[in-house]
């Protein structure tokens, strides 16, 4: 008997040492310093599992006829990875840690031919975990393949060698596309540009430094990564270029004239510079769906300056939920004592401790959206508005809706009429179920009444859709999910965003069947009833946010997260 248990335990031993997965290495080592940002999966096969163990694909994959078997596969990965079991491409699909690393974002035209250039130069690492042969045969046999997926069957390889690294290329049809893959030691590299992947084989090699070596990152990581899925992080420089890029975009839709593109771009970068130092991001999955945390780090002192303006009210009774209908897109409450005169609060707080730059730019946000409002220089309704304001998407092709506490009505009446003479429209008022409605006609026409203690200001249909249900006694304070959130919300949570639906985790699931091709994708799926129901039975999006002295920190909870964003980006299906 004392045989056998010997024996037995020399197995299982011998099996502990034989199946345990590789030791994780921290993969910001093998990312330039200089990057912009920094997007790491630690386990594939743990990601499938997190995703095909949430409540959303218990309810909606046996409705799109997904197999029950793909929940398996993460596991059935991760084990024959340990065993070393299968091909080259299934153990270290099992072993690999993957991150892709942003290392530029250049909009300009393409020097030779005039072209628009591909503005985002990206490296994907993924550290294999197996031998530098392994690595290797992995780029030759496989990165062709790749290249003709991409391009077609016309992209042939140029080889380079750089700094003994052989480098594989393929070039595009258009000017300016290529893909480019080399492994060095474990790690295997593919980028589409040559600077993303020399920079990032010079810092594996050590003759750069790392994004390892960044403070922040250092530093905060541990607020938003626990035991994190996925993880971001976005440098202090990369904050501002994205800011710079997006303002581009946003301009060069708006107007024709050069130099103010270029004015609105660069006052974008300015107050990145004297306002953001980073942006960190981790998901976790739970059992109900996914945790994801954000933290918008800040410079020193903006935090601690925020805190007091922005701390949330003693007392918060929500009482503008029964006005709130339940069948809504989506809801935002600020709940903040004197929330009247919050942006002056924040303004006199901020201007300090930036330049005179971006002081002005700051004050003239403050002007142009008390002016929106109906607020002139002399106004002040600190001392008329109590502590909350509730914002309202009733559905994505309507104006949002505003609904603000009220402690003076008197003084708020004057107010309300400058705000509806900015439309220039014809006004009238009417009587609704005893309410008066001002504003003008139109159905899309800004309006505005006040309902029990609450002002508020949205279109005429919306504000009738707001007075029943007052007078119904439902609405979406009957919601128990954001009734238990509420609950439980966090001390210093002083803005709260609800979405009932999860309409999200539906489109992300009929993605996964498009890909699996177990449907054609068709949305008109989503229209049916036991996909609806199952919809149903999913929990909504909520999330808290605070400020604290690092930044500001929001948590959400969902039922699949940002998956379905980064689906439809991927994918690009996005049709909203």
């Amino acid at each position: 008997m004392l045989a056998i248990l010997t024996i037995l335990a020399l197995i299982a031993g011998a099996a502990y040492f034989v199946l345990r997965r590789p030791a994780r290495v921290p993969m910001e080592r093998f990312a330039p310093a200089t990057s912009l940002a920094f997007i790491e999966v630690d386990s594939l096969p743990d990601l499938v599992d997190g995703i095909t163990s949430t409540k959303a694909w218990r309810e909606v994959a046996p409705v799109l006829g997904l197999s029950s078997q793909i929940r398996q596969i993460g596991l059935a990965a991760d084990l024959m990875s340990r065993a070393g079991i299968g091909t080259d491409e299934t153990v270290v699909a099992g072993r690999a840690q993957l991150a892709v690393v942003l290392t530029k974002i250049e909009s300009k035209p393409h020097a030779a031919e005039g072209l628009p250039s591909v503005p985002f130069k990206i490296a994907i690492i993924v550290e294999t975990h197996s031998s530098p042969e392994t690595a290797a045969r992995l780029v030759h046999d496989r990165a062709q393949l790749l290249a003709r997926r991409v391009y077609g069957d016309a992209a042939a390889p140029e080889s380079e060698d750089y700094a003994g690294v052989e480098l594989l290329r393929f070039r595009g049809p258009e000017p300016g596309r290529q893909l480019i893959a080399a492994s060095s030691g474990s790690v295997v590299l593919v980028a589409n540009n040559d600077d993303a992947i020399k920079s990032c084989l010079d810092t594996i090699s050590g003759r750069a430094p790392s994004l390892a070596e960044n403070n922040t990152l250092k530093e905060l990581r541990p607020k938003v990564d626990h035991s994190a899925s996925v993880f971001a992080f976005v440098t202090e420089r990369g904050v501002e270029e994205l800011l710079k890029f997006g303002a581009s975009v946003f301009a060069g839709r708006f107007t024709t004239d050069a130099d103010r593109a270029s004015s609105i771009v660069e006052l974008f970068g300015h107050l990145s510079k004297q306002t953001a130092g980073g942006f960190l991001y981790g998901s976790e999955f739970t059992e109900d769906g996914l945790t994801e945390r954000y933290l918008t780090v800040l410079r020193p002192q903006l935090g601690e300056a925020l805190i007091e303006p922005l701390k949330p009210a003693a007392t918060a009774d929500f009482e503008s939920l029964p006005l709130i209908p339940a069948g809504i897109e989506d809801l935002t409450i600020l709940n903040v004592e004197a929330a009247g005169d919050l942006p002056e609060r924040m303004l006199k707080q901020l201007s300090p401790r930036v330049d005179l730059v971006a002081a002005i730019a700051l004050r003239e946000f403050v002007i142009n959206l008390r002016k929106r409002l109906g607020l002139d220089s002399t106004d002040s309704v600190g001392s008329a508005i109590g502590n909350e304001i509730a914002l309202v998407k009733f559905s994505d092709h309507e104006p949002v809706a505003m609904l603000t506490r009220v402690k003076d009505k008197t003084a708020l009446l004057p107010i309300v009429s400058r705000y509806l003479a900015r439309s220039g429209a014809p006004r009238s008022a009417e009587q609704y179920n005893g309410i008066e409605v001002n504003g003008s006609p139109g159905d899309d026409s800004p309006g505005a009444a006040f309902v029990g203690e609450y002002l508020v200001l949205a279109t005429r249909p919306q504000i009738r859709n707001i007075i029943d249900t007052r007078a119904g006694g439902g609405g979406i304070r009957t919601d128990e999910g954001l009734k238990s959130a509420l609950a439980a919300r966090p001390a210093g949570a002083s803005v709260i965003s609800y979405r009932p639906g999860a309409n999200d985790a539906g489109e992300f699931m009929l993605t996964v069947s498009k890909l699996t091709r177990v449907t054609d994708g068709s949305r008109d799926v989503m229209n049916r009833e036991p996909f609806r129901a199952a919809l149903k039975r999913l929990p909504g999006s909520i999330s808290f946010t605070e400020v604290l002295k690092d930044g500001v920190y929001t948590e959400s909870r969902s039922a699949m997260g940002s998956f379905p964003l980064i689906a439809s980006i991927f994918t690009g299906e996005d049709e909203k």
